[in-house]
């Protein structure tokens, strides 16, 4: 196995593991949140990575040698802010999709995942040639990650479309007491974690709910594929930053 492969399924395993602990142990407790802990510090340590040495970089090109500003305009806050709101929107959107999806909606996610792992490592061996680390990763980050997720869009909203079933009460129900069905689909106790997932589960009630009074329009369409959409573009995104992060630390070992 290459070591491209062999980061890309060390990637893959980080970012579903924790999932799947997740999914199985939140039913019976809040302490399943734990799972998410090793997840967002790899995200947000591989997200700032990235940003921090882009930042940096943009600076050495703009500011002149031995200017104070260097030290000063570092572009560490706003490095930190963007990896810090990523995780924030990240891990609630893919604790909810855990709970949510079916296996084979899963096993189509991880199919994202791993492709998105190997169109970044593919890119990035083709934009080295061409461009300055870290901006060969940057660009690589960014392509990567629409190619895989515009990809995977059609194929996770046809599932949806035709392999969603519907609770035979939405058909009859009103909005706010779709909602209601959505939101008794959390356990019975109740806690902040119950409080943060209880919009998404309003959200997609409301949406199977629309998706029914709609029926086959354009507009059932569009609702499915904007979630899909924010989904699919986390999930490789998140796979991409992993990935990343692997290949440094592998490197970081070999220099050692």
């Amino acid at each position: 196995m290459t070591k491209n492969a062999l980061n890309i399924c060390l990637a893959t395993s980080a970012l579903f593991l924790p999932l799947y602990l997740w999914r199985s142990t939140y039913p019976s407790s809040d302490w399943a949140v734990l799972a998410f802990l090793p997840l967002s510090v790899m995200l947000f340590f591989g997200y700032l990575s990235l940003s921090a040495a882009i930042f940096r970089a943009r600076f050495r090109a703009a500011i002149r040698a031995g200017s104070p500003l260097m030290s000063i305009l570092s572009g560490r806050i706003r490095a930190i802010s963007g990896a810090l709101i990523f995780v924030l929107i990240s891990i609630p959107l893919l604790a909810w999709q855990a709970l949510v999806s079916s296996l084979s909606e899963i096993l189509i996610l991880i199919a994202l995942g791993v492709l998105s792992g190997g169109l970044f490592a593919g890119l990035k061996l083709k934009f080295l040639p061409h461009f300055h680390q870290p901006f060969a990763n940057a660009v690589a980050i960014s392509i990567g990650t629409w190619i895989a997720a515009a990809a995977f869009i059609p194929i996770i909203a046809w599932m949806n479309w035709y392999y969603v079933s519907y609770p035979g009460e939405i058909r009859t129900a009103s909005l706010p007491e779709a909602v209601m069905q959505g939101l008794q689909e959390l356990p019975p106790r109740r806690g902040w974690i119950a409080e943060i997932l209880a919009p998404m589960y309003a959200y997609e009630a409301g949406k199977l709910w629309a998706v029914v009074q709609l029926g086959s329009s354009k507009w059932s369409t569009i609702l499915f594929s904007l979630d899909t959409a924010l989904v699919s573009f986390i999930i490789a995104r998140s796979s991409i930053v992993l990935t990343l992060l692997a290949q440094t630390l592998d490197r970081d070992n070999e220099a050692a």
